[in-house]
Parts: structure tokens; C-alpha cells; sequence
């Protein structure tokens, strides 16, 4: 009986060693859970404080090329040729838009098409006679009429 018990004792102690190690790891596992989610959001709240500090940059770019458009300093001077010569640019292709829309018919960008009626003069039409048309001939033999048979 002392064998019994022995086996029953160590069977339990392992029992007890792996419960152990389970709930280690569970806990182990959740801490790492949190730490990612902690990541993910903190990741999150970085880009969100990237985004605003570039939004503010743009103002202030923006600020800068409104009030120094005319008279920019130093390395400002390309800069801001840079930004005029590409409004001058979008002008231009607004303008040619605008002019190409009015061909067309745009009204707040729909395109409106007009149709005309079109007539066919029945005069200059020929019509097909029979005659004009070859008949060829075909053999009875030429065409098969076995059925495939069943499987």
C-alpha cells in the first residue's frame, strides 16, 4: 500500500507543479496582453501628437507665405517662388478646365449631353435583293446525324 500512496503522492505533487506553472503563464500572458494594448495606444496618442504638431507647421508655413509673399527672406525667397509658380499653374489648369466644362456642357460637374436626331436618306440606301446574295448548295450527306451514344 505504502507503493500506492507514493504514486498518489507524486502524481498530485506534479499535478500541483504543472496547476502552478498554468497559472503562471496565464498571468504572464495577460501582463504581456496589457503591455500591448498599453503599446498600441500610446502609439496611437504619438501619431496623434505628430499630426498636430505638422498641422501647425502648415499653419504656420501658410502665415509665413501670406504675410512675406512680396518681400521673403533668405532661403524663404525659392520657397515662396516655388508656391507662386505653382498657383500660377493651378490657375491655368482651373481655367482650361473651366473653358473645356463649358464645351461639354458641365453644369456643377455633371455632364449634360446633348442628342440630335439623325435621319438616314432612304434614296441613297440600296436594298438587298436576292439576287445579290450567293446560294451555295449543301450535300445531306455533309451533315451527321448519328447520336452520340449513352455510356
Amino acid at each position: 500500500m505504502s507503493d500506492i500512496n507514493e504514486i498518489k503522492g507524486a502524481i498530485l505533487n506534479t499535478i500541483g507543479t504543472v496547476a502552478g506553472k498554468t497559472r503562471d503563464f496565464a498571468e504572464k500572458a495577460a501582463d504581456k496582453a496589457k503591455d500591448v494594448a498599453r503599446i498600441a495606444k500610446l502609439n496611437m496618442e504619438l501619431s496623434s501628437e505628430k499630426d498636430t504638431i505638422e498641422n501647425a507647421y502648415l499653419e504656420i508655413g501658410k502665415l509665413y507665405y501670406e504675410t512675406h509673399r512680396n518681400s521673403p527672406d533668405g532661403f524663404f525667397v525659392q520657397l515662396c517662388d516655388e508656391i507662386t509658380l505653382a498657383n500660377d499653374n493651378i490657375s491655368k489648369i482651373l481655367s482650361e478646365l473651366d473653358d473645356l466644362k463649358v464645351g461639354l456642357g458641365v453644369r456643377n460637374g455633371d455632364i449634360q449631353v446633348e442628342f440630335t436626331e439623325v435621319t438616314v436618306d432612304d434614296t441613297a440606301e440600296k436594298s438587298a435583293a436576292d439576287e445579290d446574295f450567293v446560294k451555295e448548295e449543301s450535300d445531306a450527306e455533309d451533315i451527321s446525324e448519328k447520336k452520340p451514344e449513352a455510356e
